[in-house]
């Protein structure tokens, strides 16, 4: 991938989570709210969908940067990736919660999380994007995470084209 590629792929990942967390800020406010309605938008954002592409973006980008291939390499890059997000994914991931399978595999092959597991889009009191509550529920941070990968995409960029 050249780097005019990189920059486009780049370009259309960031927007595309980015258009849904300013869709789901808006319809918190009731002006907002309304005038989405109005569009016959409906109002908040793709959690989902959100959640999902983030986690494919976390695999494609680390088969950029780890270029892991064959037998194994979709979670090899994936993990290297998560691991990448910082110290806080890197200790929750190797505490024993295989974050590839739970997650990933589970929103992309049985559309959602293989454990009990809630998705919020904006950034609340959860200290990652991705962890697991006192009570076991786990939960996945749209916006965190979207910042730690946006990080980590930027710094991927200055290695491969200096």
């Amino acid at each position: 991938m050249n780097h005019s590629e990189f920059t486009e792929a780049k370009k259309f990942i960031l927007s595309d989570v980015e258009r849904e967390i300013a869709l789901a800020r808006v319809s918190k406010n009731e002006k907002g709210k309304v005038s989405l309605e109005s569009l016959s938008v409906p109002p908040g954002g793709a959690n989902f969908l959100a959640a999902l592409g983030l986690l494919s973006y976390t695999e494609f980008f680390g088969k950029l940067k780890y270029k892991h291939t064959g037998k194994g390499s979709c979670s090899k890059n994936f993990n290297g990736l998560f691991d990448d997000l910082g110290d806080e994914y890197r200790s929750f991931r190797v505490s024993g919660t295989n974050v590839y399978d739970i997650f990933r595999c589970g929103l992309v092959h049985e559309y959602y999380a293989k454990h009990d597991c809630i998705i919020f889009m904006l950034k609340n009191e959860k200290p990652i994007g991705i962890g697991k509550e006192s009570s076991g529920k786990y939960y996945f941070v749209i916006e965190t995470y979207f910042e730690a990968l946006k990080k980590v995409i930027n710094d991927i960029e200055k290695d491969l084209y200096k």
